[in-house]
Order: C-alpha cells, then structure tokens, then sequence
C-alpha cells in the first residue's frame, strides 16, 4: 500500500504534467493563430495606422480572445506587429501551488510585391526529367538553372555559373575554374503556367463586317454628270462642278501630261481603267475592277470603295478607307502609295513593285495573304489583321520582305509570320500568328513587345538589336519550339523565351539574355558570348501580386 501510494503520487505529477503542457501547446497554438490572423487582416489596411489597429483588435475577439492586454506596434513602414499575453487556468498543477500558466505569442506582417514573370527563381528552366546537357561558349550565367532531370556541364572551363539545382544529379565534363554553388536531388517542380498571364495581352481578332462606306454614292443619286454606258474619255476632262456617273464602265484615252479631275464623287458602276492621272476630291466608287495604266497615278481625297481587285501601276494615295473586294496589287517600284485604311477581302501584295514607299496611316484588314516588298520602305501606322482564307498551314501568309516600321499589332489567323531578309526593321507592338513566326537574315530588326504563336518561332539569321530605353523582347511558343538562331553581331533580349510544351535551342553567336529561359527542354550549342542575367526591366504582360505574409 505505501508502494502503490508513492507511486500513485508520480503517476499523478507525471499526469498534471503531461495535461497541463498538452493545455498549453493548445492554448499557444490558439493564441499564435489569433495573432496571424490579426497581422495578416490588419496589414491591408495601412498607411492607415488607425484602421490597421481597429481591424487586429477586432480580429483578436474573433478568435475568442480579450483584447485588453494586446500590444500593436508598427516596427517599420508597411509593418505591423500584433502581441498578446494571457494567463489560463491549469487543470491540475494547483495541486502543487500552479494553478495558472502565462502564454505569449505574437505576429508581424508586411504587403509584398511579386512580379510573377520578372521575379522567377531561375535564368535557366528544363522541365523534362532527362537529362539538360549545357554545351558551347558559355560565358556565364548570374543566376540558377533547374532541372527536373540530370543536369550535365560540358561548356569551356572559363563558365561562370551561379547555381545549379538539379532534382537528381550533376556532372561536370570539363575543368571549370569557379564551380558553382550545386544542389542535387532537388524536388521536382512543374513548369510555371504563365498562358493567361501572356495571352492577356495577345493581338486578338477584329474581323469587323464591311460596310459599304459610299451609301449616298448610287446610280439614283443626283449627280452633275452622268454617262449611262460604257464610257471612253478621249479627252480628258475636268469636271469641276460637281460628282460625276458611269452607269457602265470607264476609261480614257492614254494621256501622261493630262489629268482627270473630278470635284466631288466618281462612281463607276462596272470597271475602271484610266490611261491618265486621276485626282478625286471627294470618294471613288468603282463596282468591278480598277486598273490604271502603268505610270498613272491615282488621289482620292476621301474613301475608295473596289468591288473586284485594285491594280496599282502608278503613285496612290487614299486620304481615307480603301475597300478592294479582290486583291489589292501595288506594281510599281519607283511609286509611292498612301492609305488611311485598308480593308482588302483579297491578297494584298507590293512584292513586284520592289523599292516602293507604301504607307498604311490606318487599321490594315487583309482576308487573304500580307505580303509587302523590299527596296523601300513599309511604315503601318496601325494594327494589321491577317485571315490568310485560303491558306495552308504552311503558308507564308503575313511576309514583310524588307524595311518595315510598324507601330501597331500583328494579328495573323494561320500560316506563318515572317518579316526581315532585304531591310531594317523596327516593331513597337505585339504580334501573334496562329501558326509560325520567322525573322531573317538582311538587316537589324530591333523589336519591342512581345511575340506570340501557336507554333514555332524562329529567330535567325539578322542582326537584332534592342537599344530603346526600357524595350523588352518576350517569346512564347504555345505548343512548338524557339530557336535562337541568329547569326549577327548580337542578339540581345531582356525579357522571357517561353516553351512549355516544345524545345529552346540556342545557336546563336553573341546572345545577350537578361531574363529566363523557360521549356519543356533547353538545347544548347552555344556560339560565343553567351550571357544571362536578370531581367530587370517593365514586361507588358507582367503581373504583379500584392498579397500580405507573414515576416515574424
């Protein structure tokens, strides 16, 4: 009976003991959570130091605690920290004069700003689980690669590498004289989903229904001239008083020196075919096709309204819309062309008239295929839509063959995208092709947004260059391959090359890439100079996440 009793004592010490401390990890684990969620609730409030102190206090009694021994304090800007003690009662230590334990916790929390695309762990990003073999003139990388496989380093022994994570292995092929910091058997991790993030800012589709811009232009209008067949100008005339009517088709006889002047409204009702100059200073309305003789240029101070296709074998200029319901061909190389919009149901090609200025001040819509020539220079001023109807896959369905300014976005339904080869080319706007995207060989090509497709892109061949302040470059292919192949002076990127679901191949001399390259798999037979660093630069798609955490 002694025995039992001395050791009912220690069975009952053991017993207040192990209850009492249980009591308290719960009662901290509570009082932990209140203030967490007080930090974390409050934080959103501030620079509004009053309202931050009323929502911790509130979400304090939420959590079934009084608040009249809770302390809050702003350590630093954009900090709050929330601390409280409180005193429970124990259930068995009173038997040894401890009849209440004091438990503290406390929380701090800030606003943090993450951009999700700038702000990415790593330069180098291989996704597969095989091996990543990083070969060629690599120079350095200030930052870490990942791979979800085996990571094997075989670039020359002067490489500088940051990191390198690995979720299984690493080996060095060569004698690199500064290793890198290595973590091996890493755990895996999944490619990043940027699609929304990038797509929300992809050229979309416009396709708006074409009306006729001419409605007042018809046969039953009142016009001050009016022929009611097929009509031959021999001699060309001024018609000075007014719009002019053909209700068949027009033409004239062949007069370089001459002009046709029309003030006000010519409408055509069949086919027109000028062999001289033709000066319209209000709108032109020609109901099948129009063709003027090679040479003879064509001004139109309003919009133009072709049924069929236009022919261009002289200068053009449309102050406003032009409408083709055919193909739109400009043929002469020496002319210069000028339309404040161009809605073409047909092709729209400048391909033989090699070294003319076209201009588009406008939206271009082109149902059929893009293709604009080398030798002068193409400036669209607008967005370009490009349907390619008829088209295969393959199809070099938007083509600019030669020096190019664009200040708007590309938008093209299939086929590829293909620009460079015979000029300089300077892009300020995004570009999206539902099928490839090609740079070539011919000229610098300096780029600033962002380049989408649903297929391959390929940048090969020129020399590019980015030298706008705060320009950035952005790739991304949805479900094909990147190949950077370019083989000019430099190819320098600040921004994202982004494969998830194909292969970035490096074959360029002289890449400069500040940001991250991020695929399925990365291919490297590195030319000289390879460098990567961070990016440190405003991407258009970024997104940023502004969400509280926790910092004590």
């Amino acid at each position: 009976m002694v025995i039992a009793a001395f050791a009912l004592i220690v069975f009952l010490t053991v017993a207040s003991l192990v209850t009492d401390l249980g009591l308290r990890y719960y009662q901290k684990s509570r009082l932990q959570n209140a203030m967490d969620a007080a930090a974390l609730a409050s934080v959103t409030s501030l620079p509004d130091k009053a309202r931050a102190k009323t929502v911790a206090l509130d979400y304090v009694q939420k959590n079934g605690f009084s608040t009249d021994d809770v302390i809050i304090e702003f350590p630093q800007e954009g900090v709050i920290r929330v601390r409280d003690t409180f005193e429970c009662q124990t259930l068995f230590s009173g038997l040894f004069s401890r009849d209440k334990m004091r438990i503290e916790a406390h929380a701090a929390a800030k606003y943090i700003k993450k951009n999700m695309s700038i702000d990415f762990d790593y330069l180098m990003f291989h996704g597969a689980d095989i091996t990543f073999n990083l070969n060629g003139d690599l120079r350095e990388v200030a930052g870490a690669i990942f791979a979800n496989g085996s990571i094997r380093v075989g670039t020359n022994d002067a490489a500088i590498i940051d990191t390198i994570v690995a979720a299984r292995n690493v080996v060095f092929c060569n004698n690199m004289g500064t290793r890198p910091s290595v973590v091996e058997h890493a755990a895996t991790q999944e490619i990043p989903d940027w699609d929304e993030m990038i797509m929300s800012i992809a050229p979309t589709a416009q396709k708006e229904q074409f009306t006729d811009p001419h409605p007042h232009l018809s046969p039953n209008a009142s016009y001050a001239y009016v022929y009611n067949g097929d009509t031959n100008l021999q001699n060309v005339i001024a018609f000075s008083n007014g719009s002019v009517l053909c209700r068949g088709s027009l033409s004239t006889g062949y007069n370089s020196t001459a002009l046709l002047y029309v003030r006000g409204n010519l409408y055509v009702k069949n086919n027109f075919t000028p062999q001289c100059p033709v000066y319209v200073s209000g709108d032109l309305y020609v109901g099948g096709e129009l063709n003027p003789g090679w040479g003879m240029g064509i001004s139109v101070g309003g919009n133009a309204y072709v049924g069929g296709k236009a022919s261009f074998s002289g200068p053009a200029a449309i102050g406003g819309e032009l409408y083709t319901g055919g193909d739109l061909s400009l043929n002469n190389g020496s002319a210069t062309y000028s339309f404040g919009k161009v809605h073409c149901m047909g092709n729209f090609s400048s391909t033989t008239a090699w070294g003319a200025q076209v201009t588009v001040n406008g939206t271009t819509y082109v149902y059929g295929k893009l293709t604009l020539g080398g030798g002068g220079r193409n400036i669209l001023k607008g967005d370009v839509f490009v349907w390619g109807n008829n088209c295969t896959a393959n199809d070099e369905v938007c083509l600019i063959n030669g020096y190019m300014n664009l200040h708007g976005d590309v938008w093209c339904a299939r086929g590829k995208v293909a620009f460079g080869g015979n000029g300089d080319c300077e892009i300020h706007g995004f570009l999206y092709s539902g099928g490839s995207i090609e740079t070539r060989s011919g000229g610098d090509i300096s780029l600033n947004g962002c380049m989408i497709a649903e297929g391959n892109i390929n940048i090969g061949g020129a020399s590019h260059t980015y030298n706008d302040d705060g320009a950035t470059l952005s790739l991304y292919s949805r479900h094909g391959n990147v190949n950077l192949g370019s083989q000019g002076s430099a190819l320098n990127m600040w921004g994202i090359v982004y494969a998830p679901k194909g292969d970035i191949k490096i074959s360029t001399n002289g890449l400069h890439m500040y940001g991250s390259l991020v695929a399925n798999t990365i291919t490297c037979n590195i030319g000289s100079g390879f460098y990567i660093g961070k990016n440190d630069r405003t991407l258009p798609f970024a997104k940023t996440v502004r969400a509280a955490a926790l910092v004590e």
